[in-house]
């Protein structure tokens, strides 16, 4: 016979894997990051898609949009901000950039604060009703979910332009090794 694991292992495996998720998203804002163009358009596309799926889940609801537009105005002036004050460098012909810590860490705990907040406002309510459904209908939700997406977004894209024009610039390529060096006599 096949035993079901219990609703206290599934919550746990959730709760572990939801706060690994959050210290990796929280640790990417914290010093010095190597410039990864796939991982950057990688999660650019994530985002853009992400975004999208919540636009149409509030396409019928005018709050909601007004909300995730409101919340993705704000993030995508609060990229160029975080843009502004990251620090850019090239060392041993890598680029690397160091974001600004307050900002990026700021954003994302405001984002786990809601969704833990709505989660706890949930937790006495009968498990007859749709969770999902409800906590998806609150127009601050989208309204941050829209802040984040919007800094990301640009703040992603800007560091994405930026590394590669370092590149371009600062990092000149070695110079070709001349025809005759295998035959240098060092012993003289």
């Amino acid at each position: 016979m096949i035993s079901h694991p219990s609703p206290g292992i599934i919550s746990a495996a959730i709760s572990s894997f939801a706060a690994w998720r959050i210290y990796r998203r929280v640790r990417r804002n914290i010093g010095r990051q190597p410039f990864q163009p796939k991982r950057l358009m990688f999660r650019i596309a994530i985002f853009s898609l992400v975004c999208a799926a919540m636009i149409c889940l509030a396409w019928t609801n005018a709050r909601l949009l007004l909300a995730i537009g409101g919340g993705w105005i704000s993030g995508v002036a609060l990229g160029f901000v975080g843009l502004r004050h990251t620090r850019f460098e090239a060392l041993d012909r890598k680029q690397f950039y160091t974001p600004n810590t307050y900002l990026g860490v700021g954003i994302s705990l405001l984002l786990v604060a809601r969704v833990v907040y709505r989660l706890m406002q949930f937790d006495g309510l009968p498990r007859s009703l749709n969770h999902s459904a409800m906590s998806m209908r609150s127009p601050l939700t989208f309204c941050i979910f829209g802040l984040l997406a919007g800094y990301y977004l640009v703040y992603f894209g800007g560091v994405f332009v930026r590394c590669r024009r370092l590149k371009e610039q600062n990092v000149p390529p070695l110079p070709p090794l001349p025809a005759s060096a295998s035959h240098l006599d060092f012993s003289k």
